[in-house]
């Protein structure tokens, strides 16, 4: 809508749509997951297990996952410099 304006509206979804989708299953690695939404510059992936769609994961829901780790590696450090009081 920002670049065609109201007439985007009228278009067909295919105009607008990835062609060539990236997929991940559910053994992929949030890490490699991560590294593939940012070059290929998309938010949303499909999540396949043995061919069948199963879900969608989102960039928000990549970086919930990594700052839920960091705050436990942050707690983790706190806990070993402080001997655990």
């Amino acid at each position: 809508v920002a670049v065609h304006g109201a007439a985007a509206l009228d278009r067909p979804v295919a105009d607008f749509m990835t062609r060539k989708v990236s997929t991940c299953t559910p053994t992929d690695t949030v890490a490699s997951i991560m590294e593939r939404m940012t070059q290929g510059r998309f938010r949303h992936m499909p999540v396949l297990d043995h061919g069948r769609l199963i879900g969608f994961i989102s960039i928000g829901d990549i970086v919930k996952h990594r700052l839920d780790e960091y705050v436990q590696e942050v707690e983790s450090l706190r806990e070993y410099v402080t001997g655990g009081v």
